[in-house]
């Protein structure tokens, strides 16, 4: 290493500068990090939201589908009392 490098490296200015420019650079980090925090909390609570649907939806489904057994099961018993009947 030549001298005038090891004093620009040991000038209390420039190592200030670097300090300040570290600092800034580590609040912007932060500040990412924040926003980011933010951001995956926003899309977690947008997925648990659409998996509750999503389980209210499966629920409805089941229901109908039962419904349905059900509405078969009355129709045939209908038809065969019909049939016996006529």
């Amino acid at each position: 290493m030549s001298e005038p490098t090891r004093a620009t490296a040991a000038d209390p200015q420039h190592l200030e500068a670097q300090i300040v420019s570290l600092r800034s650079q580590l609040e912007e980090a932060r500040d990412e990090a924040e926003l980011n925090l933010l951001m995956l909390q926003q899309v977690q609570e947008e997925l648990e939201s659409t998996y509750l649907a999503q389980q209210q939806q499966e629920q409805l489904v089941q229901r109908q589908r039962e419904q349905l057994q059900r509405a078969e099961g009355l129709i045939e018993a209908l038809l065969e009392r019909v049939e016996r009947q006529g």
